[in-house]
């Protein structure tokens, strides 16, 4: 069986620990990473293709037929600005390049798409806080376009986790220590194996922090790994 995998980025300290437990998991057989840039030290590794994407709102053949044949993505671009066209159009963008050239082979690609705790989805209500860039965040509820004219292969499924912290920090360690099972924070390690069970393995609900970091404890001790 093979598994090919689909990531937004590489860099920064949660995409490239979602890359790390991607390029070590035995399922996944390949994985494409599509990147503003090169990424040299990568380069050689058997499972990885780095793919340099010089406008997100567009897709030529070439990346196209690199594309071809993806099972999921992780799709993890976003800011804590709320910019619309990062958060919105980018994703859009890829979703119409990508579904244009599936077919109905039976298979289903799975998007998981990672938002915000505290992202609105009533896009009328009235927020004190930060409500423009909590709306936006929540405007991938679009992706549902894209299922219906793909005749179902399509499947999105929304992410939205807590406080993303490091292992073996001490503000996040304590953090952790805090906040407990609540789900509130997570470690970016725990999030990374969450995420790419889903894509994987599907998600029939909404992955809400508690539900992140329950999957991704669990995921970890099947794993044999500590939690420390």
């Amino acid at each position: 069986m093979t598994f090919k995998i689909v990531l937004s980025g590489i860099s920064g300290r949660i995409r490239s620990q979602v890359l790390h437990q991607a390029l070590r998991s035995p399922t996944i057989t390949s994985v494409i990473a599509l990147s503003r840039r090169p990424f040299p030290d990568l380069e050689g590794h058997d499972k990885l293709e780095v793919v340099v994407v010089e406008n997100f709102m567009r897709y030529p053949e070439e990346i196209l037929a690199k594309l071809s044949g993806a099972d999921g993505c992780v799709w993890y671009m976003t800011t804590t600005s709320g910019d619309l066209v990062l958060e919105v159009e980018y994703p859009k963008a890829f979703a119409k390049a990508f579904a244009s050239m599936m077919t109905n082979d039976g298979r289903r690609f799975r998007y998981v798409h990672i938002s915000g705790a505290m992202v609105e989805r009533d896009q009328s209500r009235t927020l004190r806080l930060k409500g423009s860039m909590r709306k936006i965040k929540e405007g991938h509820i679009s992706m549902a376009a894209v299922e219906s004219y793909t005749g179902g292969s399509w499947e999105t499924i929304i992410a939205r986790p807590g406080m993303v912290v490091q292992r073996g920090s001490l503000a996040g360690e304590t953090s952790m220590m805090v906040a407990g099972s609540s789900g509130s924070f997570i470690r970016s390690d725990q999030l990374a194996l969450a995420l790419l069970d889903a894509v994987v393995h599907g998600s029939g609900e909404l992955l809400l922090p508690l539900v992140l970091l329950q999957r991704g404890q669990k995921l970890m001790r099947e794993a044999g790994e500590t939690q420390e």
